[in-house]
């Protein structure tokens, strides 16, 4: 009787000999063409960048940009001031570089740059808008932030604040909420100061000063409304002092009080 091993299938045990054929599976063999494939692809993506990074590294600027809607800037003297720091290239140029270098000249508010391909780089300015004059040597723009430039007639019927630095921005807030608050009165602000002691004083493009120490200015401007509206003559007073718990200090131009005084001498 044959045993049970007959009836199983057997191993192959040996080793191909020379002269035998080695079957190897399809499935190793494409996975085997697919890995050299992919390896070479991903060489010769490396290869192009590369190249393609070196070819783009030494690419000059052909052209910079300046642009911008602006009065006080002279667009030739910006690209005459960028032209040495754009000369590394065109991807070597340092963008915050030249964003930084722009920003902190007079009448430069805000600086955009950016590339365009292939080989430009591009500039926007936006000029400061001043809002007010700050002392003797600047102006603040519209976000109370200071900034020093030369005078320009152009803007000198602005209201000028003075006060200690770091108050900048609190006393642009403060000259705007006052603007309001005197509306009615028809006086325009000419000049708002603070002084280190915190308290502030006005003044009109009448000439007349306003003194309203250094708290309660909103209820010391109402009760400067009242008196105005109700008892004092535009034309005569020269400071109104309002720095009392109440009722006002008030003190009459010298004309008006010399006019008065003839007055008082044809009478007698």
């Amino acid at each position: 009787m044959p045993s049970n091993d007959a009836r199983l299938p057997r191993r192959a045990t040996r080793k191909a000999s020379a002269g035998q054929v080695t079957t190897v599976p399809v499935s190793r063999l494409r996975r085997w063409v697919n890995r050299s494939l992919l390896a070479t692809g991903v060489a010769l993506v490396s290869v192009g960048l590369y190249q393609g990074g070196t070819h783009l590294s030494a690419q000059q600027v052909e052209r910079l940009t300046v642009m911008g809607d602006v009065q006080h800037i002279d667009i030739e003297a910006i690209q005459s001031r960028l032209a040495p720091r754009i000369a590394a290239g065109f991807l070597a140029t340092d963008l915050t570089d030249l964003r930084h270098e722009l920003e902190s000249l007079p009448w430069v508010y805000r600086v955009n740059t950016r590339r365009r391909w292939p080989a430009e780089i591009e500039v926007t300015l936006t000029e400061q808008r001043p809002l007010a004059r700050w002392g003797e040597g600047g102006y603040l723009n519209h976000e109370g932030e200071v900034f020093a430039a030369t005078a320009d007639p152009l803007y000198q019927d602005l209201p000028l604040l003075i006060g200690p630095d770091g108050a900048e921005g609190s006393l642009m807030r403060r000259y705007q909420a006052l603007a309001g608050l005197l509306e009615p009165t028809g006086l325009q602000i000419s000049e708002l100061s603070l002084d280190p002691l915190g308290q502030v004083a006005v003044r009109f493009d009448s000439g007349l000063s306003l003194l309203l120490g250094a708290k309660d200015i909103s209820h010391r401007v109402t009760r400067f409304k009242r008196l105005w509206e109700e008892e004092l003559p535009a034309q005569t007073v020269a400071i109104v002092d309002l720095r009392y718990e109440y009722g006002a200090a008030v003190t009459f131009s010298d004309a008006e009080l010399a006019m008065q005084g003839a007055q008082n001498r044809g009478e007698g």
